[in-house]
């Protein structure tokens, strides 16, 4: 979840330097713009955490099975 923290900061510095260089009339674009950024953001959290709990049995299944392909490779080695 860190990369989700990495991208509100950069998203905040960005829009704090667009607010220096822009126009009053052109700010409230700027900070519309990053809103609906946001929204998106959170639209895509919350559909990637739940197609990971909706497949999470699957997951686990081909994590285990690629763990016991590894075991049995290096075991045969």
């Amino acid at each position: 979840m860190w990369w989700i923290e990495l991208g509100v900061v950069f998203a905040t510095m960005t829009r704090a330097r667009l607010r220096q260089k822009l126009p009053d009339g052109c700010r409230r674009l700027v900070a519309q713009s990053t809103v609906e950024y946001a929204l998106v953001g959170a639209l895509v959290v919350i559909a990637a955490a739940t197609a990971l709990t909706l497949l999470s049995t699957e997951v686990t299944t081909v994590f285990s099975n690629i763990t016991n392909t590894l075991k049995t490779a290096s075991a045969g080695h």
